[in-house]
């Protein structure tokens, strides 16, 4: 592997602490506790085998991920990956993918979480309370300088619908 210079390396920025709150956040957030429970109502026993068969296309998808990452660690993820693999029409055509496949994942998330507090407050319906969300988060996202500071102070709770 040959080794960058130092203006090409990712900076190392964060911090132990800021590790764990993105962590803990993204991983209690993620509608981890939530989502599998609603699938389990709808879909039975059955849920844990697609689970388990979902789990084996994106391992070696994961695997390949992580050796791309170690071989160009720079940050773009599969844009950058694909654009110097495949070059930028496909680059392209992956960063939108990604980009798509997170804006889905938030408002999967944004449900999620509306249904979770809809536990809590049953007279206010779903959607406003996805839209408020949306709208709250948004706002906590301006202001923040950088990404992981809201993380730390908010828990690993805010910054970003996505992980919610």
């Amino acid at each position: 592997m040959a080794i960058l210079d130092k203006s090409k390396r990712l900076k190392k920025e964060l911090t132990l602490f800021n590790i764990y709150t993105i962590a803990t956040g993204t991983t209690i957030a993620s509608g981890f506790f939530l989502l599998p429970g609603l699938a389990f109502a709808e879909a039975g026993p059955g849920m844990v085998l697609s689970y388990l068969l979902a789990s084996i296309p994106v391992f070696p998808a994961l695997l390949s991920k992580a050796e791309l990452a170690t071989a160009m660690p720079r940050s773009g993820g599969v844009y950058y990956f694909l654009d110097r693999s495949m070059g930028p029409l496909w680059g392209t055509v992956g960063g939108l993918g990604t980009w798509l496949a997170l804006i889905l994942k938030t408002a999967f998330a944004l449900v999620g979480m509306g249904a979770y507090v809809s536990l809590f407050l049953p007279e206010v319906p779903l959607q406003p309370l996805a839209i408020g969300l949306a709208i709250l988060f948004g706002i906590v996202n301006l202001g923040a300088r950088r990404r992981h500071l809201p993380e730390c102070a908010g828990g690993g709770l805010t910054a970003d619908p996505g992980r919610f």
